[in-house]
């Protein structure tokens, strides 16, 4: 085999060279179905550096300022009159492949997100009845609630983060009322 003398030079595109990830994901679906619980995690409390890790499962958010864990709720409670017609507790059919492993999802939250809301159905005609569901677009996001079991429970888990933020981000004073109680005209009368 001979052996070359000259330089082998690759050429990397622009974007392909400076990327630091080889991928981004850009959107996403998270479903809530069921009941919800959360473990929290805390850093630097009381300091610029303060940092929150909320795990749900295979899915970890993390806060940076009680003003984002404020956004995140209050979007999350402005869905509440649109679960008319959701299943108390909605069947989810287990993945295959569940035992060996799941998809993770890890979501920071640097401020409060946009939200918006739309409320869904379709007919089943195996199950002979209509299926009622609402989508929650966060950003990146889509948090799709399938039940109130799942949502009652993830807003008392939510609920507890909101008391935990208000007390360890410097910007926790701002933001002490509960965001999971939306106002309307007669709360300002």
């Amino acid at each position: 085999m001979a052996k070359s003398e000259g330089k082998t030079t690759t050429r990397k595109s622009t974007a392909a060279g400076r990327a630091q990830t080889p991928a981004i994901v850009t959107h996403t679906t998270v479903i809530v179905t069921g009941p919800q619980t959360a473990s929290i995690t805390i850093t630097a409390a009381g300091t610029e550096d303060a940092q929150m890790v909320v795990a749900f499962g295979h899915l970890m958010m993390t806060f940076r300022s009680a003003e984002a864990v404020s956004g995140v709720i209050a979007g999350f409670a402005t869905i509440r009159s649109s679960l008319v017609g959701a299943d108390g507790h909605a069947p989810y059919p287990r993945q295959p492949g569940a035992d060996f492993g799941a998809p993770a999802i890890s979501i920071v939250w640097l401020r409060s997100p946009e939200h918006t809301v739309v409320p869904s159905s379709r007919y089943i005609s195996d199950q002979r009845r209509t299926v009622h569901w609402v989508d929650l677009h966060m950003g990146p996001v889509t948090w799709r609630i399938t039940d109130r079991s799942g949502y009652d429970t993830l807003m008392d888990e939510f609920r507890r983060v909101h008391r935990s933020a208000v007390g360890i981000f410097l910007d926790g004073g701002r933001f002490r009322r509960d965001p999971s109680k939306v106002l309307d005209a007669f709360d300002c009368a």
